[in-house]
């Protein structure tokens, strides 16, 4: 099948799944939201975060999800700004997850673009400015200046080979450096809309001072990547996974950098390119598999994850490797057809080395990016006319 007519079955089969993860508002969730289909019931960070991305790709007054997405977590808030990443209808705050991710102002800024309205944010705006800086205020190393994960869960890559068998809040790893850099840069656009100047210029400076931070202890030179730094050992972990390329997805390092990195790590079969996209760890890591887990946690050890591809493809891009981005989005965009088509459903993640689809059944979710993977991959931006602003460097 060419290119035009996968993306166009893409489109068609996968994107008709929206609807199944829409959820009204519940419990004690006031606000309708966004679920990932299958074994999970919860409002996840950024299960919810990515799905709407997709929606408003779509359907821009689809941005009253991302707008009460920022809502129902807000309502858990606590007053130092401590928010959780997950929520239980029946029963609230999912302490599984600590901090929520930092997302919080990209789904502000998203939301308000995509509605054409700030002023939402204006009653709200004290507590999610809270929010917004807490990782920085009560998660960050003072001696680099870094923000990090609580644990592996947090991160949403769950077993993530970077950051397991480690203290608590003690890992500085580019992928929470780079989301909170891009929530710092959106949030500075949400308070400049609103009228509040001077967040505005203070949030900016908080991205510009995490990025030089970011490219000072996190880039290791001589290896040519992006590497989680252990706060506690003072060392780099110098483990190719997939949260190192989320710094690219950022576009954090300069071209020249961001190239070599893609050409050692990304587009290299011995490590992360793969017949089926671009694994979450690298193929000659002793921790490598393609296991299927669900629980105690999700495996982040080698299987294909559509939404991490979906990042994967934009950083191809803008690094100068088109022909790769479209090969990875239709790599990707095959394996979740070939599962609906097969069994009449989709999966979280599938196996990087034989396509085959692995945990949680019926996982509608950040999958639903497949859906404009191709497409993307292909002409660049998801949303032509808000995108510049928040990746600006």
């Amino acid at each position: 099948m060419n290119s035009d007519r996968l993306a166009a079955e893409a489109r068609a089969k996968i994107g008709s799944l929206r609807p199944r993860v829409l959820r009204r508002s519940n419990g004690v969730l006031p606000y309708d939201y966004i679920v990932p289909n299958g074994v999970y019931e919860e409002l996840w960070d950024w299960d919810a975060f990515f799905v709407g991305l997709h929606l408003i790709s779509v359907d821009r007054t689809a941005g009253l999800y991302l707008k009460n997405w920022c809502l129902n977590f807000l309502r858990f808030t606590e007053p130092d700004g401590q928010t959780p990443g997950g929520l239980r209808p029946w029963a609230g705050r999912d302490a599984r997850l600590y901090q929520i991710k930092p997302l919080m102002g990209q789904a502000a800024y998203y939301a308000s673009k995509a509605l054409g309205d700030f002023q939402w944010v204006v009653p709200v705006w004290e507590r999610m400015k809270s929010c917004l800086t807490y990782r920085e205020r009560k998660m960050s190393d003072p001696e680099t200046g870094l923000v990090k994960w609580w644990d592996g869960m947090e991160s949403g890559a769950d077993n993530n080979a970077a950051l397991i068998r480690r203290y608590h809040n003690s890992m500085a790893a580019p992928d929470v450096n780079a989301f909170q850099i891009l929530d710092d840069r959106a949030a500075a656009i949400v308070a400049g809309m609103i009228g509040k100047d001077e967040d505005a210029a203070a949030f900016r400076d908080k991205a510009r001072a995490l990025t030089t931070a970011v490219n000072a202890r996190l880039w290791d030179e001589a290896a040519g990547s992006y590497f989680t730094f252990d706060c506690v050992e003072k060392t780099l972990v110098s483990c190719v996974t997939y949260s190192n390329l989320v710094a690219l997805w950022a576009r954090l390092a300069p071209i020249e950098e961001g190239r070599l990195m893609i050409e050692r790590y990304v587009l290299e079969p011995g490590k992360l390119w793969a017949p089926h996209g671009v694994r979450s760890l690298a193929s000659d890591d002793p921790m490598y598999n393609n296991e299927n887990v669900l629980k105690p946690y999700s495996n982040w050890q080698g299987p294909i994850w559509p939404h991490a591809n979906w990042m994967v493809i934009h950083a191809l891009r803008h690094y100068g490797f088109p022909d790769a981005a479209r090969e990875v989005a239709e790599r990707v965009t095959r394996v979740c057809l070939d599962d609906l088509e097969t069994n009449g459903m989709m999966h979280e993640n599938y196996h990087a080395d034989t396509g085959a689809p692995l945990a949680a059944p019926d996982f509608i979710s950040w999958n639903l990016l497949v859906a404009q993977m191709i497409e993307e991959a292909r002409d660049g931006v998801f949303l032509p006319d808000q995108e510049e602003a928040v990746w600006k460097v």
